[in-house]
């Protein structure tokens, strides 16, 4: 009997295929809400419904009038941008924000790497904090200020990272359609004005390295002899720094070896042609290690074995029985109670097998559909590491909440459409799979490279959702290419009869549960009225401040909205009292203590009020205060003892 060859791309999509069926209903179903579901349903049903219209309508766009109306996007997009920076700051929390008062630190000269427990315990983020610091000490040249400094940043990454993946796309599909929706889903979805703008942390940097190499392997064969050397250039530099930003980049690498060692013994002739940009992603990776070796050094930075965490502590917490596959303190604590790296080390070797067992086949299986799911949704990264608003306007506030419940029924509309779009053309490709005589070396490339991330944080890694997100120039690359589009996808004749009524009733079905649903979380923030929660926390042995007897801690606040509750944060044993004034009827407010707040629960009126904290014990006490250099927490300073802090704050909290 002989064997019809199967193409290894098939193969490789037909289990990313499996993958996208996750992530579709992952993002169907999450957060669980029929009301939110409902209207999920409704957009992708619209979308599909509307497409040939839309289609007719751009294939009368001219290439000149398409490049002008890309171009006003991209202006659109930056206005946005700017004015959420200026009216809309958010409290940045956890590991984003102890990266930033480190390089903020190193940026003013102090190579210390004492204030906190954080680096010693987890050194993978040393790197990304030195060359924030180099870029904080240039932006101070012209007078920055640390926030606009690190924002300015994130709002080069991100548009560069929307460009190049709208040229991608542009020059892969040769489709004006392609594009443009593309480039409506960058303007009206949340993704250009959220997390990615408001949150500077190593995602965005392995997102934009990875849309500069395949910008590169798809124009690598029309580019002159010139072009080649810079765009060569760049390709290294783009994989060095993205690669000591966030070592999971690894991936690509093995994904190259992987593809150009297939290719050696296969087709060599498509391995001569792209051997130069391989060659030079795999220089970019061997660069990388002196590269990050060398930050350290220039920051002073030198590991602590007795308090640094060993790699597989992620792999162990991913499996933790009661978790769900991501970051779980519970274990983190465990772990920090064992002395030294080498004796964590011994511990895992038993306890991580320990837990695989417990766990079985079956649940391990679970285990992996719902980290995939996880890695896959999007319906939460709109408040990924942010803790709300810090004082957003008062018209703003009038529409936060449906604004950010539509902004995350757009997401997932967008990822729904884009996972259905890869699912399709996987199928395709597995439906060609005794056709096609020559594997693609960049089809192979995205695919496997794609795979490679969801194998990584499925499989091994712990998994957060936003991990998942440096999957789009993949899956944009793979819906680009014309090749792979199904014959359906370029009608612009109008739907049929039967077509619409199969619409109309799913329509109208999604309307009726909408409609008698219970009333459930639409939005993925909207609750707070105002707030600083950026903090050092104690977990990390964080400096407290200390506070001598009779002292007087106040910052003003200003509610543009009604508020029901306020907590201000105070460590635990920590004997204050605690009052918060209204600045307009002068009425005082007497805060309740807890075991790590001080609470009120009442109706507070907008305007200005006053927290005020006094030291009443005889004795000095130490209290937990945010602190920076430049980088402004709140619109209103911390006064102790009448002497203004304006980069200090408290950890409080007005919500509806």
């Amino acid at each position: 009997m002989q064997f019809k060859r199967i193409s290894i791309t098939s193969i490789l999509a037909l289990i990313l295929a499996f993958a996208m069926v996750i992530g579709i209903i992952a993002n169907l179903i999450k957060p669980l809400s029929l009301k939110s579901a409902a209207l999920v349903i409704i957009g992708c049903v619209v979308v599909w419904y509307l497409k040939p219209l839309f289609l007719k309508w751009v294939k009368k766009l001219s290439e000149k009038n398409m490049t002008r109306i890309i171009y006003a996007t991209m202006v659109a997009i930056i206005i946005i941008q700017v004015l959420v920076i200026h009216f809309l700051p958010v409290s940045v929390y956890h590991d984003p924000f102890r990266v930033l008062v480190q390089a903020e630190q190193l940026a003013h000269g102090n190579l210390s790497w004492h204030g906190s427990l954080y680096f010693l315990r987890f050194p993978n983020n040393v790197s990304l904090t030195v060359l924030m610091a180099f870029w904080l000490k240039l932006t101070s040249l012209v007078h920055l200020s640390t926030y606009w400094g690190i924002h300015l940043l994130s709002m080069i990454l991100l548009d560069a990272f929307i460009f190049a993946m709208l040229r991608s796309v542009r020059r892969l599909s040769h489709q004006n359609d392609v594009v443009l929706l593309a480039a409506l889903f960058f303007l009206i979805s949340p993704f250009a004005y959220t997390y990615y703008l408001q949150v500077f942390y190593s995602d965005l940097p392995s997102m934009v390295s990875l849309a500069i190499v395949f910008n590169v392997l798809i124009g690598w064969q029309s580019f002159k002899r010139p072009k080649k050397i810079l765009t060569g250039i760049g390709l290294v530099l783009s994989v060095i720094l993205a690669e000591v930003v966030k070592p999971n980049l690894i991936v690509l690498l093995v994904a190259v070896l992987l593809v150009a060692i297939w290719l050696f013994f296969k087709d060599r002739a498509q391995l001569n042609a792209v051997k130069m940009p391989f060659i030079l992603i795999v220089l970019g990776f061997i660069l990388a290690i002196p590269t990050s070796a060398g930050l350290k050094t220039v920051s002073h930075y030198k590991v602590n074995n007795d308090y640094a965490f060993p790699a597989t502590h992620w792999v162990w917490m991913s499996y933790d029985p009661h978790g769900k596959g991501g970051y779980e303190f519970r274990d983190v604590k465990k772990l920090s109670a064992i002395p030294g790296k080498q004796a964590k080390q011994k511990y895992l070797d038993k306890a991580l097998p320990k837990r695989l067992s417990k766990l079985g086949p079956v649940r391990i299986g679970e285990r992996w559909i719902e980290k995939a799911g996880i890695l896959l949704d999007v319906s939460t990264i709109q408040k990924a590491y942010t803790g709300g608003f810090v004082a957003p306007p008062k018209a703003y506030q009038k529409v936060e909440i449906p604004l950010a419940a539509l902004g995350m029924v757009v997401m997932r509309v967008g990822f729904i459409l884009l996972y259905s779009e890869t699912l399709l053309r996987c199928v395709r490709l597995w439906r060609k799979r005794y056709a096609v005589r020559n594997d693609d070396p960049q089809l192979m490339l995205t695919i496997l490279t794609a795979l490679g991330y969801i194998a990584f944080h499925t499989l091994l890694w712990e998994t957060e959702s936003r991990y998942g997100q440096v999957m789009i120039p993949l899956l944009g690359i793979l819906c680009s290419i014309p090749s792979l589009a199904l014959p359906d996808e370029r009608r612009t004749t109008r739907r049929t009869k039967t077509e619409g009524v199969a619409t109309a009733t799913i329509l109208v079905l999604a309307l009726a549960i909408f409609a008698i649903a219970p009333h459930g979380h639409l939005a993925t923030k909207g609750d707070h009225v105002a707030g600083q929660e950026s903090q050092l926390s104690l977990q990390f042995d964080a400096k407290e401040t200390r506070i001598q007897p009779g002292s007087t801690l106040t910052q003003q606040v200003k509610l543009n909205h009604p508020s029901r509750k306020f907590k201000v944060s105070l460590a635990p044993g920590v004997k204050f009292r605690g009052i918060l004034v209204n600045e307009q009827t002068h009425h005082r407010y007497t805060l309740v203590r807890t075991k790590k707040a001080f609470k009120l629960k009442r109706k507070l009126p907008m305007g200005k009020y006053q927290i005020e904290l006094t030291n009443n014990q005889s004795r000095t006490q130490s209290i937990l205060l945010t602190k920076t250099l430049s980088y402004r927490l709140a619109p209103y300073p911390l006064v102790i003892n009448q002497i203004q802090h304006p980069y200090w704050s408290f950890v409080y909290t007005f919500s509806r």
